[in-house]
């Protein structure tokens, strides 16, 4: 039997289908865009980094790539140079009294450099942990919280604070820049200084019980004294912490 009614039954599949192929289902025009190239490289190179798997760091690296870091001032000629001479240049030089902290500044170029700056970090067991990133053409940035030894190791001391920013071209990193906030170095050395207090006032507390005593004693907040399986975490802890301070006054720590 033929007629219309036949006729625009056999014409309904191949009306659906074009519709289908005019507009998209609900779930193909749900689906997030993907990511600005930028924000894989950042991302994919995260992850490579808190692996701690050197060859995929540097695959994310461009050969002639720079790393430049800082948690201090730096002349803007040195910070946006590319030239290793002008970075050689200015830690040579002397910045006494010009608000320059030379020591803060870490600024490498190229795999082999570049390499030996993530070994040193990996051997600290560094770790990052990145906020949501932002693109604006072929640059993304984010900010950073950094975890290293021997900090990480500390109690009340907690990690860096900072904000990165990745260039990136052709697939890969040209310039990548972290920048620890002024806000960090000032909360990192407060915790560091009462760090060495706690251990201070633990070394020489006298232990409950105890009658009258020479030992020297740190007066009020001091906490008990550790019991002898203790002591040599409460020393080494002193020494720790001794050698931090120091390290701190040459440079602050970045991790």
């Amino acid at each position: 039997m033929t007629g219309p009614g036949v006729a625009r039954r056999a014409a309904l599949p191949a009306l659906v289908l074009a519709v289908k192929l005019v507009a998209p289902g609900r779930s193909a025009a749900q689906a997030p865009p993907p990511a600005p190239e930028p924000v894989r490289v950042a991302a994919a190179f995260a992850a490579a980094w808190n692996a701690h798997d050197l060859p995929a760091v540097l695959a994310h690296f461009a050969p002639d790539a720079v790393v430049r870091e800082r948690s201090g001032a730096v002349p803007p000629e040195v910070w946006d140079t590319r030239e290793p001479q002008v970075v050689r240049a200015y830690r040579k030089g002397s910045h006494d009294g010009d608000n320059y902290d030379v020591d803060s500044f870490v600024w490498v170029t190229g795999h082999a450099e570049i390499a030996a700056w993530a070994a040193g970090s990996f051997a600290r067991h560094h770790r990052l942990v990145a906020d949501p990133y932002r693109a604006a053409g072929d640059t993304v940035g984010w900010s950073y919280r950094a975890f290293a030894d021997p900090y990480q190791l500390m109690p009340g001391i907690g990690p860096a604070e900072g904000d990165a920013e990745a260039v990136v071209r052709g697939g890969r990193i040209a310039v990548l820049s972290l920048v620890q906030t002024t806000a960090s170095v000032e909360r990192r050395r407060d915790e560091m200084n009462a760090a060495a207090r706690r251990a201070v006032a633990t070394r020489f507390a006298v232990p409950a019980g105890d009658g009258p005593s020479t030992r020297q004693r740190e007066p009020r907040d001091a906490v008990s004294e550790p019991t002898d399986a203790t002591w040599p975490l409460a020393l080494g802890g002193l020494a720790l912490l001794a050698a931090l301070l120091e390290r701190w006054h040459r440079r602050p720590p970045r991790g």
